[in-house]
């Protein structure tokens, strides 16, 4: 009897370890899913503003399979399909995705659509073919399983969201490789501006496609003098004497443009430090600064009055232009040093020096330096001189 008793615990327990042998936990792999458009929303081969908020495309896709019941994250991945057809310098995003768990669709409008494609490192005026998949990611980044839907190839010829150019230079030379003057947006063509060292020599406009291309550029002679009309295919140039710096303004909306002279030394263009903070009386001119060829940054060592206000500009009480930092005031970190690159031109426009104001007008000694060499990008550095 006892032998029989061993004998079925014996069998129970092989049979209990086989059963266990035989189990296999989940294994997740990549099965692959479908990606799809929907074919009642007919999507523009081009793209304008005016249509901007008008649906581009919808789109929907299968579950993505990985091999045993979960749940992805979806992302759309946007490629230029002949330039890169191996997605290797794709844009993901996820603009437009119902976010709803397991929703699995996107609406993109022409704007989205077109902010997207701008970021292709190969984006251009013209027709594109554009790949869009849709990536799914299971698990942590660190250990995720990704798969990747099927391609679907859109052709469309989107509008460059970058502000608008135009170069500067001497008759016969590439505008391509030219002087820039830039505007404050894609969408305005009135307020061209750009600082500029130009030699001597005749000077016209050239205005490349809304892309950038200069290949066929529109070229703009002008009426004559420091200031007038654009004339294009004119025969007119603006004649630079001497070397020097120059900051130039275009309204092309309305033809117009200004072409101001300013130096390096005491005068009435003078390019320098203006303001309160640089003085204890009345009035005082402007503080020259002078260019240095090597860096090609404007340069001063000033005494700036605590906490009161001052201004970079070309002029004196009249001045042909201000530069206007982002921030009002100039703050100095633990390297006794401030860098502000969110500058633009203004009239009005003043800036806070570091400290604050008392009665005695304290001033502080500061090195500073004026970046003007990247239109509508200006910069610059006060730095706590030790001496």
């Amino acid at each position: 009897m006892k032998n029989i008793f061993k004998t079925i615990v014996l069998f129970f327990v092989l049979v209990t370890i086989g059963s266990c042998t035989n189990d296999k936990d989940p294994v997740v792999n990549a099965n692959g899913f479908e990606l799809r458009k929907d074919a009642n929303v007919v999507s523009p081969l081009v793209l304008t503003e005016a249509t901007a908020t008008d649906t581009y495309a919808k789109f929907n896709w299968d579950r993505s399979n990985n091999g045993t019941p979960s749940v992805s994250t979806y992302t759309l991945v946007f490629s230029d399909h002949d330039a890169d057809p191996n997605f290797l310098n794709a844009v993901e995003s996820q603009v437009g995705l119902n976010l709803i768990p397991d929703a699995r669709e996107a609406i993109l409008t022409v704007e989205q659509f077109n902010v997207i494609i701008n970021q292709l490192p190969t984006f251009n005026c013209g027709a594109m073919n554009i790949d869009v998949r849709i990536k799914s990611k299971l698990g942590v980044s660190s250990n995720a399983l990704y798969q990747y839907s099927n391609p679907i190839t859109l052709n469309v010829t989107g509008y460059s969201k970058k502000p608008l150019i135009m170069a500067f230079v001497k008759e016969g030379e590439n505008p391509a490789n030219g002087n820039r003057i830039v505007s404050s947006s894609y969408t305005s063509a009135s307020d061209y501006e750009g600082f500029m060292y130009l030699t001597a020599g005749d000077y016209k406009f050239y205005q490349p496609d809304p892309c950038g291309s200069f290949s066929g550029a529109s070229v703009f002679g002008i009426s004559g003098g420091n200031s007038g009309t654009l004339i294009q295919d004119g025969t007119t140039s603006y004649n630079v004497p001497t070397d020097g710096h120059y900051f130039i303004k275009v309204n092309a909306t309305a033809g117009t443009y200004t072409i101001s002279p300013f130096n390096t030394s005491a005068g009435t263009n003078v390019l320098g430090i203006f303001g309160n903070a640089t003085k204890t009386i009345a009035f005082q001119n402007t503080t020259p600064m002078t260019y240095d060829v090597q860096t090609k940054k404007w340069k001063v060592t000033i005494s700036l009055i605590d906490g009161k206000k001052f201004s970079f500009k070309t002029g004196n009480t009249s001045p042909v232009a201000a530069v206007l930092t982002g921030s009002s005031s100039a703050v100095l970190n633990v390297n006794n040093a401030v860098t502000v690159s969110t500058a633009t031109v203004d009239n009005t426009g003043t800036i806070k020096a570091p400290g604050s104001y008392v009665n005695d007008n304290t001033k502080t000694k500061y090195d500073i330096s004026l970046d003007l060499n990247t239109p509508r990008q200006y910069s610059y550095t006060i730095e706590l001189n030790p001496n």
